[in-house]
């Protein structure tokens, strides 16, 4: 079959940019960059098949804004459009829910083969509204720790929260946990505020200071210093109570770690694929679980488990999902 041209629209710290540059690469696919809709030439990607990595996010200061854009470049591009879906909406998003919900409804409408990232999103889009065909279900890639990761001989009694800082995060849980923990543990958000979100820094620290607990940001960190970075926490967690599919939890276990995350649709998903990566807790029980992994660092550390899928499973995923829909 032809190959399938990958468009990535977006800032290289994204996210989802840097997930849908990692899979074109895997699949050794040809791409064409974008930092913005604006910047894509209708006829760089040339006349075969193009697939897209869709957030509102990117394609537009607001829902109805990225819908519009995206569904007008589908048009200008004139070729067949797949997507993969990142951030499905869902009703944790509050007074956005239906605005946003209608949007991915008009790109989802717009492309000729859809992916999502887990059958919880799947379910999500469902709920949004969504009366097409199912779309696939490709799970984001897991990359197994070297083999033989030792945990550091001294490490700092802080909680790492990994990824950006942004409402819904759970870095202000995390925080409040504290109150009942060790007066010696403190909390590292790893990771820098959304764009718009710095304002949450100044309350995060103003919460901390309120409870005498140590906080700090560390701002994004590079990729060749990451994995050095979560390894040198005590406890990783990810409390975002409201996740459809996570960048962070995967950039945990490729570090060696077993981060704490709570039951939910996604990550009971996510556990049951790949058992033995997560240490899973009831969503009220954040501070017995912290105190749990404290008590006995080793639970937070992964040593020889097997993650599931692979990039080698993700790769073969992608290439079956593109023969249906980009012959």
């Amino acid at each position: 079959m032809t190959d399938v041209v990958h468009l990535v629209v977006g800032p290289d710290r994204h996210g989802v940019v840097r997930w849908a540059r990692d899979i074109a690469a895997a699949l050794g696919a040809p791409v064409v960059r974008a930092g913005t809709p604006d910047d894509v030439d209708p006829t760089s990607p040339g006349r075969g098949p193009l697939h897209v990595h869709v957030t509102d996010r990117l394609f537009g200061r607001d829902a109805t804004a990225a819908a519009d854009r995206f569904v007008e470049l589908v048009r200008e591009l004139g070729v067949p459009v797949g997507a993969t879906l990142h951030d499905i909406p869902q009703p944790s998003d509050g007074a956005a829910y239906g605005r946003r919900a209608a949007a991915y409804l008009r790109i989802a409408g717009a492309c000729r083969g859809l992916v999502v990232s887990s059958r919880h999103e799947r379910s999500l889009l469902r709920e949004a509204g969504w009366t097409g065909p199912d779309p696939d279900v490709i799970p984001l890639a897991l990359t197994s720790p070297p083999r033989g990761v030792v945990r550091p001989p001294s490490i700092d009694r802080e909680i790492g929260v990994f990824g950006f800082i942004y409402p819904g995060k759970g870095h202000d849980e995390v925080v409040e946990a504290t109150a009942h923990l060790d007066p010696d543990v403190g909390v590292v958000a790893i990771g820098s505020p959304s764009p718009g979100h710095d304002d949450l820094v100044d309350d995060l620290r103003r919460r901390a200071d309120r409870l005498g607990r140590r906080f700090r940001v560390t701002g994004f960190v590079e990729d060749e210093a990451l994995h050095a970075t979560l390894a040198a926490v005590a406890v990783p967690v990810a409390h975002h109570r409201h996740i459809s599919a996570s960048g962070s939890i995967p950039t945990w276990i490729a570090a060696g770690r077993r981060p704490l995350a709570p039951h939910g649709r996604y990550i009971d998903e996510f556990a049951d694929r790949s058992p033995g990566v997560l240490t899973t807790y009831a969503d009220e029980d954040l501070v017995g679980a912290l105190r749990s992994a404290l008590a006995e660092p080793t639970r937070t550390w992964l040593g020889d488990v097997d993650v599931r899928p692979s990039w080698d499973d993700v790769v073969t995923m992608h290439r079956e999902v593109f023969a249906r829909w980009a012959a």
